[in-house]
């Protein structure tokens, strides 16, 4: 399988890139996410779904709102918050991801826990099939900061939403440690390959959420990050108000310093076992492996310091987080005009 690395981030005024290549990075990130989606196994696909409705209740959203709403999954993965929807009572719920797999799958996991009224079909979220005006809620998680093109995706969310509709997303933001260092790891680990990456993720015990999120950073086609700015901006263009950015429902390694800590610790080990491998293998590589290594543990030991500097009551925990997480994730709600 061949796998494209990603080039520097993306302007988001940058114009939309060729429909071939459009569709060849839609159809690799597809094969990618059916990989790891489908390894989980149903206990940790259960956890994946409750997930959804932890976050909008740490935020203090009243999930009630979604009782019988028409609900749109723009690039749903496995499935899981469709499923979410479902159990949230939401009365009609359709899942559109650009692979078949993926969504055999996530059709399979549905039947399995009782969400009739969720339904799947394959679809670029860039050109939905849906008549304008469709949907209640939208939810499009973890998806924006893989399409080359969100001028064009963020108004045609939009475009099928009703006036006074929901959107929900999660997009990665800038600042922080984690994503520079992922987009410094990302050549190496593709001239390393899938297999030799998932194999250290294997052989260090990881669980499946952490393998999927490190073999999603690291290996999906395209990646992008965006500055509140600038995600702010393209929602407002696109027609929504009350856009409103959460700083609760950070229940992922965003959580804490320590959780944080714990996520740039996991970068650490995969790549101290492929370095155990390459030397031992006499590998040309293995040098290249070394230096990432210590790329890695200068990561881990600047967050360790920050977190010194917090136990010791030199800092306060907000500027550590400030100095390590930066902005974090981008959880946000708008309303369409």
């Amino acid at each position: 399988m061949s796998w494209i690395p990603s080039g520097p981030a993306a302007d988001v005024t940058a114009p939309d890139t060729s429909a071939d290549d459009r569709a060849a990075r839609e159809a690799q990130t597809g094969t990618l996410f059916h990989a790891l989606f489908s390894a989980y196994d149903d206990p940790a696909f259960k956890r994946s779904v409750e997930l959804f409705a932890a976050r909008f209740d740490d935020a203090g959203f009243d999930t009630s709102w979604f009782r019988g709403k028409a609900c749109l999954d723009a690039g749903c993965g496995g499935g899981r918050y469709s499923i979410a929807l479902a159990r949230l009572g939401a009365g009609q719920i359709v899942g559109v991801d650009v692979n078949e797999d993926l969504l055999a799958d996530a059709r399979r996991r549905a039947d399995d826990l009782g969400a009739a009224q969720v339904t799947f079909q394959v679809s670029s979220v860039a050109d939905l099939p849906f008549e304008s005006a469709s949907f209640d809620f939208v939810c499009h998680s973890g998806v924006l900061q893989h399409t080359a093109d969100p001028v064009r995706v963020v108004p045609e969310l939009a475009r099928v939403l009703r006036p006074g509709g929901l959107i929900y997303m999660l997009v990665y933001a800038t600042e922080g440690l984690r994503w520079p260092l992922v987009q410094m790891l990302r050549p190496l680990a593709h001239l390393l390959g899938f297999a030799a990456m998932d194999g250290a993720i294997a052989r260090a015990g990881m669980p499946m959420n952490r393998r999927r999120t490190y073999l999603d950073d690291l290996f999906v086609p395209y990646i992008d990050f965006y500055s509140w700015q600038s995600l702010e901006g393209l929602l407002s263009d696109a027609g929504f108000e009350r856009i409103e950015r959460w700083s609760r429902g950070r229940l992922d390694h965003e959580e804490t310093l320590e959780s944080y800590r714990r996520d740039l610790r996991g970068f650490l080990e995969v790549f101290e076992g492929v370095e155990r491998l390459a030397a031992a293998a006499g590998q040309p590589d293995a040098a290249l492996v070394q230096q990432a290594v210590r790329i890695c543990r200068a990561a881990v030991d600047y967050a360790d310091a920050v977190a010194a500097l917090v136990r010791d009551g030199a800092i306060s925990n907000e500027s550590g987080r400030a100095l390590a997480i930066g902005q974090g994730h981008h959880r946000v709600v708008a309303w369409k005009r």
